[in-house]
């Protein structure tokens, strides 16, 4: 169970000298300057010094003050430790990290100005509930290419968290709060503008095993802190709680994560993403994620904003097709030689539509309509064996009804036994295909399920 009055405190980032507070009595407050910034009010406090929101006199814009307070300024590794993530978030230039527009000292005061993202943070949009799974994907997609574009230059963030990724009004996510960054290169060249990396600082929320042992890091604690943040956003609650930071990290170093939960069709949709949730929290480094490319790819593979499941309309297109045009073709082909059997025409439309989905996961059919089935977990074509079950599933009672009916004579039994199965057989396939289509978020049939395949449009990947 969490203790949420104690997961507050837990969810602090822990810094080597405490936190930094600017003294109660003034000595910034709004109508203050700092360079051509005019302070207006405060945003907020952290670990490393107080926000404001302040106006840009020169561009005439807003801007976010991040302030050391003059007795932390004093303090050389508190004040190179401001400068080192202005540093560290200047050389980042992507659309989601907060970008940086001056660094200074002034008043005794060391500060930067950044942009300011008018929304909110994910933990305060947690306050207000769970956040629904496709959502909570994509906010963490962004927040993997951010933290990508950093790990590109060297960087490890190492307090990745809610609190720490925020959302502007258009929906876009920024990675924020550079302040426990570590640059690999400077470290191994025994420079001395980075916090070490087996320093023990983080959050212990959302702190992987090996950054709470003071272990040396690289991207891969970040990969962990994004999956507890992933699980904290689809659930409501972080993966572990406890009354304190040394309960939480046993807790992450040997502890059994909570399942994300779910029942019915939104268990079997969240299915796919707890084992997302799993690898990007595996204990072991090096059993997560090899790098960020992977990560999002995985993300893609699971989200219907960017993989759109085909429904019933295109199914039922793509099939048709698939079923006319080989059963034609071998059809001239038996009547040019005088032997009709739809035997060999069904068998030939079979093994046709199996071979392409294993190999290609396609068909002629989905072809013409950009479609492709892919495996749930590796987003490539399934098995032939998978494939051979998909289409049994499918067409399999309307294939023997066929035969059945072309096995009889005139009016027989077998011939009425047959057509009533290829009759029930097509009508099954089309109610359960409108059925997935109208009552499964993911569109997934009763064959897509048996097979772990989805239908997809193919040009998602891109």
């Amino acid at each position: 169970m969490i203790d949420l009055d104690a997961t507050a405190a837990a969810d602090a980032t822990t810094v080597p000298g405490g936190p930094a507070t600017v003294a109660r009595g003034g000595a910034l407050g709004p109508g203050d300057t700092l360079a051509h910034f005019r302070i207006e009010r405060r945003l907020g406090h952290g670990a490393m010094g107080e926000v404001w929101l302040a106006r840009d006199r020169a561009l005439d814009r807003p801007a976010a003050i991040k302030v050391l307070p003059a007795a932390c300024a004093r303090d050389p590794a508190r004040r190179e430790r401001l400068f080192r993530e202005a540093r560290a978030q200047a050389r980042i230039q992507h659309p989601n990290v907060c970008h940086i527009y001056f660094v200074g000292e002034e008043r005794g005061l060391a500060f930067f100005a950044m942009e300011y993202v008018a929304g909110e943070t994910l933990a305060e949009r947690l306050a207000r509930g769970p956040i629904p799974p496709d959502e909570a994907v994509e906010l963490v997609r962004m927040a993997a290419l951010g933290l990508r574009e950093g790990q590109r230059h060297g960087f490890t963030h190492r307090d990745v968290k809610p609190s720490n990724l925020m959302v502007d009004g258009h929906g876009q996510l920024k990675v924020v709060d550079f302040g426990l960054v570590t640059r690999g290169d400077v470290e191994a060249a025994g420079g001395g503008d980075a916090v070490a990396q087996t320093a023990l600082v983080g959050t212990p929320l959302y702190m992987a095993p090996e950054q709470a042992r003071g272990d040396a890091v690289d991207f891969r604690a970040d990969v962990y802190a994004l999956g507890a943040t992933l699980h904290h956003l689809v659930t409501g609650r972080p993966p572990f709680g406890g009354s304190t930071a040394a309960e939480l990290r046993a807790q992450h170093e040997s502890a059994d994560r909570p399942a994300l939960g779910g029942a019915g069709r939104r268990g079997r949709r969240v299915a796919a993403l707890c084992d997302l949730v799993a690898r990007m929290m595996a204990r072991r480094a090096v059993d997560r994620h090899g790098s960020y490319d992977e990560l999002v790819g995985d993300l893609d593979r699971i989200s219907l904003a960017r993989n759109p499941p085909v429904g019933l309309f295109m199914r039922g297109a793509a099939a048709a097709i698939d079923w006319a045009v080989p059963m034609l073709t071998i059809g001239a082909v038996m009547f040019a030689l005088n032997r009709v059997s739809d035997l060999v025409g069904i068998t030939g439309c079979a093994l046709a539509s199996i071979a392409a989905t294993a190999r290609w996961g396609t068909s002629l059919g989905r072809l013409l309509f950009d479609l492709e089935v892919v495996s749930v977990a590796t987003g490539r074509p399934p098995t032939l064996r998978r494939a051979a079950l998909r289409w049994i599933l499918e067409y399999g009672v309307t294939a023997v009804g066929f035969l059945l009916a072309n096995g009889g004579r005139g009016g027989d039994l077998g011939a009425a036994i047959g057509l009533g199965l290829a009759g029930v057989g097509t009508a099954f396939a089309i109610a359960e295909a409108a059925r997935a289509s109208w009552r499964e978020p993911d569109k997934r049939t009763l064959w897509d399920r048996a097979g772990g395949t989805v239908v997809r449009y193919r040009r998602a990947r891109a």
